[in-house]
């Protein structure tokens, strides 16, 4: 099979040849300076393509992803025309105005602009143009030569955050979820303002090459290491309309693609409502959080999900490449039974890990992940 037969195989919930494996897509890159150095041992000397400067994994290579056996490729929304992310010195500014520090190589929070807003300030806040020019450079172009000059499959994203986590960062953690509970006016005019732009940035993004694509990735994280970050019922309230909103305009601009949703952490309560807003592919599937067991995940859901992850950094890429291919065949085991799972990292590959994980990541996964058919 072609990586891009083998991923369909896999999203039509039948078994391939082997398992498909993913580095590239949302949580599954590589953090910029452990990038630089997996380039430099692998001798690639071609241009990166920076598609998100604003985030500690920005950077992207077709080369490099050849020399480490990925079976996927990838288009972006680029940064619109005159966008500095580092205007302000010893800071990263993303689009949304929200200020963050690189601290040990990865982005942390450093502002919450909304922080003491009203809610009359969320009309004068000065909100991103999702279609602002320069944000197709070279798209088409891109997507046309992956779809028709290579048999890789093609994923896209046009987002690494979810309204949520969007509406968070400008207001605030703990604020937001206050506002969720007893402030729902707020709550649901900042949500709707974040999901009013993520459908214009989806918008331009599968106008331009929606035809191309097998999968789009979306994200938002709803999980902590313990459980869900808000309850059930208030997800239901707040969250799955919206994200089923957003599913359904994603579904009508490429019909034929499965949506990919990231969300970090303990989200077992959260799936039949996820699954029912039109998720169809489960990232990151965080084996070390509570409630995620691998065995059961499969059992309850594998007819209704593809699984997408879940080689952890906690429990296996920081450790010897033993322990790695011991935790590939046990999710190969469970989440792989039926063929519905690709395989990638829990998070972005990063410094702490030792560089032959990475770099023979996707050899050991096509070894191990050879099906019987």
């Amino acid at each position: 099979m072609t990586p891009r037969e083998r991923v369909q195989c896999i999203l039509e919930h039948r078994k391939p040849d082997r398992v498909a494996v993913d580095i590239g897509s949302t949580a599954a890159g590589i953090t910029n300076d452990t990038f630089r150095k997996v380039k430099e041992y692998l001798g690639v000397t071609s241009e990166d393509i920076v598609a998100r400067p604003d985030e500690s994994s920005a950077l992207y290579n077709d080369d490099v992803l050849e020399k480490l056996g990925s079976d996927f490729r990838h288009v972006f929304l680029l940064p619109p025309d005159g966008y500095d992310p580092f205007a302000v010195e010893g800071m990263i500014i993303n689009e949304f105005g929200v200020e963050k520090k690189l601290l040990q190589g990865m982005t942390q929070l450093s502002s919450t602009p909304l922080d003491d807003a009203e809610i009359e300030d969320i009309d004068t806040y000065p909100w991103p143009d999702p279609y602002a020019p320069g944000r197709t450079r070279g798209l088409k172009e891109r997507a046309r030569h992956l779809y028709y000059d290579t048999d890789y499959a093609i994923a896209s994203r046009a987002v690494s955050h979810g309204f949520f986590e969007l509406s968070w960062e400008l207001r605030g953690m703990e604020n937001m979820l206050v506002d969720m509970l007893v402030d729902k006016e707020f709550a649901n005019k900042l949500l709707d303002k974040t999901l009013e732009i993520q459908m214009g940035l989806y918008d331009v993004l599968l106008s331009e090459c929606g035809e191309y694509l097998q999968i789009v990735e979306t994200a938002d994280d709803y999980g902590t290491q313990k459980g869900p970050i808000m309850s059930p019922e208030l997800f239901e309230e707040m969250i799955l309309p919206r994200r089923k909103k957003l599913n359904d305009f994603i579904k009508s601009k490429a019909p034929q693609v499965k949506i990919f949703h990231h969300t970090c952490g303990s989200v077992y309560r959260l799936l039949d409502g996820l699954i029912e807003s039109g998720v169809d592919i489960l990232n990151p599937v965080q084996p070390s959080a509570d409630d995620m067991d691998t065995y059961r995940l499969q059992e309850e859901f594998g007819d209704r999900l593809i699984f997408h992850g879940s080689i952890d950094e906690q429990t296996a890429l920081i450790f010897s490449g033993d322990r790695v291919q011991d935790e590939m065949k046990t999710r190969l085991e469970s989440l792989g039974k039926e063929g519905g799972y690709i395989m990638a990292p829990t998070s972005n590959f990063q410094d702490d890990m030792p560089m032959e994980n990475i770099i023979k990541f996707a050899e050991w996964a096509k070894e191990l992940g050879q099906y019987d058919n």
